[in-house]
């Protein structure tokens, strides 16, 4: 599976786990970029782990964050081949967030995690 690199998103597959990067808001052909990548691989496996790191420093503002974080959980709740996925970020804010928006994708569990607590979130997603 290729990698998806676009100019906010980047994405590899390291089996069984996805690692997605954002690294600023993502545009509407981003997303659109991030929902074919993402329905390719959900035909190719049968099951994955996402590992989300998005640090709101590469963000103008919250508000952007937030932006950037719905459109990708819009964007999750047809991922039915997604079984976990560990939010990593330094905005207790999106921690937050990703709690809520995770009741909200009854097909996955969805737990956040600081920025600093890396290894913490790789070894839950391993676990699964």
């Amino acid at each position: 599976m290729h990698d998806l690199n676009t100019a906010n998103l980047n994405a590899k597959f390291e089996d069984p786990i996805v690692r997605l990067t954002v690294t600023g808001p993502v545009s509407d052909i981003e997303v659109e970029a991030a929902t074919q990548w993402f329905d390719t691989l959900g035909d190719a496996q049968d099951e994955y782990q996402l590992y989300l790191e998005i640090p709101k420093m590469h963000f103008p503002d919250l508000g952007s964050v937030r932006k950037t974080f719905l459109s990708l959980a819009n964007l999750m709740r047809g991922w039915e081949s997604c079984g976990r996925c560990a939010v990593v970020t330094d905005s207790p804010f999106l921690r937050s967030s990703a709690k809520i928006e995770g009741t909200a994708l009854p097909q996955m569990e969805v737990d956040s995690f600081g920025i600093v607590e890396l290894a913490e979130a790789e070894e839950w997603l391993e676990a699964a």
